[in-house]
């Protein structure tokens, strides 16, 4: 099982859904980096940013910074943060210990492991990326000194576009309606990342598209991933989609437009980039759905009694931020634009 990622900004996550607690480790981070509780609360707190649609597991995310950052800064030794638990029911998952969920990991973790944790799902439930906001908080103070920003956004949920508050609203209620039927819903959210040079990335196999590509598909639940004009491409004409080069004000090559997503070749052009992934309805539902019990080698028709999201695309969001907050932090040291030992002090 593959739970780091990383070259330079290596992150490893661990722990349980039902466990005790979870957390993360960053090793590589540079020295002198002014990092805060409050930095990393503020990520935190982000986790479920619409409880209307989101789990009524009543988490408050408790954290401990347990190595690497002393006086506010950190020290370029790997930076340890404990999440605990304080609303696990593991007691909640033992009828249902050996019926395997359709559409859930349940199955293919038993296939690959023989011994596995039936509580919540264990490494493969959404609360694993509790860990990934917190890494990603360190990774965007970091790419934040070079003036990225990160704008993620719901741009359809439950099968309705979102343009607005109110069409997010309307969209909102119907997956609460499906969801009072016992179905789960799903949705496609759009990320917009400002500020990145041109020259960030790598050719052939460390693409920064391919890298940031899986850095989002490793988010559970997260189906697709399209950049710029993504499949739209393959219906245009080459003079069409290609982005003419200017020269800029200040005598910089950029592009006039945007269709090629920031990147060329691997390599980002100085333009913003920009995504699109769909997350493919809850797994988990109490609707009956037909499936079988490992143990006693029949079928059964399931009806799940525990805690789920209606539709956890809102959650994706800043999932999916900090996924890229923590590609790009590597990207950036690999190209030279931050330097990986030591951080300029901040006054």
């Amino acid at each position: 099982m593959s739970n780091s990622f990383g070259k330079i900004f290596r992150v490893t996550t661990w722990g349980e859904s039902h466990g005790p607690a979870l957390g993360a480790v960053v090793d590589g981070c540079p020295a002198g980096l002014l990092i805060s509780d409050a930095d990393i609360k503020a990520q935190l707190d982000r986790d479920v940013p619409d409880k209307t649609v989101g789990t009524p597991r009543g988490e408050d995310n408790r954290f401990q910074v347990l190595s690497g950052v002393f006086q506010g800064k950190t020290l370029g030794t790997p930076i340890s943060i404990i999440i605990w638990n304080n609303d696990a029911r593991p007691d909640s998952y033992e009828p249902g210990r050996d019926t395997l969920r359709p559409g859930h990991a349940d199955f293919t973790y038993l296939a690959r492991y023989g011994h596995t944790d039936y509580r919540g799902g264990s490494r493969s439930s959404g609360r694993e990326c509790i860990a990934r906001l917190a890494a990603g908080a360190i990774a965007r103070k970091l790419v934040g000194s070079a003036g990225i920003i990160f704008a993620g956004k719901i741009s359809e949920l439950a099968g309705m576009p979102v343009t607005d508050k109110e069409s997010y609203d309307r969209a909102r209620q119907h997956a609460v309606e499906l969801g009072s039927q016992g179905e789960s819903t799903g949705g496609i959210i759009e990320m917009n990342i400002s500020g990145v040079a041109s020259g960030v990335g790598s050719p052939v196999f460390a693409k920064l598209q391919a890298e940031l590509a899986a850095a989002f598909l490793s988010i559970g639940g997260v189906k697709a991933f399209e950049y710029g004009r993504g499949f739209q491409a393959a219906r245009e004409k080459g003079g069409t989609h290609n982005d003419p080069f200017v020269f800029s004000s200040d005598g910089k090559v950029q592009t006039l437009g945007n269709n090629c997503g920031g990147m060329l070749g691997g390599i980002t052009t100085g333009g913003d980039l920009f995504f699109r992934l769909a997350v493919k309805p809850t797994p988990t539902i109490s609707k009956p759905q037909k499936t079988v019990n490992v143990s006693q080698n029949s079928t059964v028709e399931m009806e799940y009694k525990g805690r789920f999201d209606t539709n956890f695309t809102p959650r994706v969001v800043p999932i999916a931020e900090a996924m890229a907050a923590c590609v790009l932090a590597d990207h950036l040291m690999l190209s030279g634009i931050i330097n990986p030992c030591r951080f300029p002090v901040e006054k």
